[in-house]
């Protein structure tokens, strides 16, 4: 997960990660130091690559720097996709949204949960509500038998409904 300290101390969750994400590319290209951190909760490998050969590839291998203009551009959009959510979808919308992202970021137990490595006060944050907030809603979820919940572990029982909910075509 990638987060940022805001300036009151708390660490704010910007994304989760996938597989296949690259780190540090702006941070490279723009010769600045990170002003976020990434931290692993699930198991990962990665692969380091020196900023010089970053660079010698951009230069000599121009697939390679299509491929980078082209992820750059999607990080783009998803970041656009993220603050038209922040702005207008409702807390309800943006948990479903991000409930309906976690098959995709964490591991799915052959019973159909989902063994979400994150606590609840994490999962709030990174949908910008209260943890308080986050639990009703939860709980809207599964009075609605969209969802279940075991501990840490949600299992989605309608991704359709949730995902109709999260664009606005399913109101509350």
């Amino acid at each position: 997960m990638i987060s940022k300290t805001c300036s009151n101390g708390r660490d704010q969750i910007i994304e989760l990660l996938s597989r296949g994400t690259l780190l540090g590319i702006r941070s490279v290209l723009c010769e600045e130091q990170t002003n976020l951190k990434a931290k692993v909760i699930i198991p990962m490998k990665g692969c380091f690559l020196p900023k010089i050969q970053f660079l010698k590839l951009l230069k000599e291998k121009p697939e390679f720097s299509l491929f980078l203009t082209k992820e750059l551009a999607r990080y783009i959009k998803k970041t656009d996709n993220k603050i038209i959510s922040m702005g207008q979808k409702t807390m309800h919308q943006r948990v479903a949204e991000v409930i309906s992202s976690m098959p995709n970021h964490f591991n799915t137990h052959p019973d159909g949960y989902i063994d979400i490595k994150l606590r609840r006060e994490d999962l709030a944050n990174l949908v910008g509500i209260a943890t308080e907030s986050l639990i009703r809603v939860i709980s809207y979820f599964q009075e609605k038998q969209w969802i279940s919940v075991k501990g840490r572990q949600i299992k989605i029982f309608a991704p359709d409904k949730l995902n109709q909910f999260s664009q606005g075509h399913l109101s509350k």
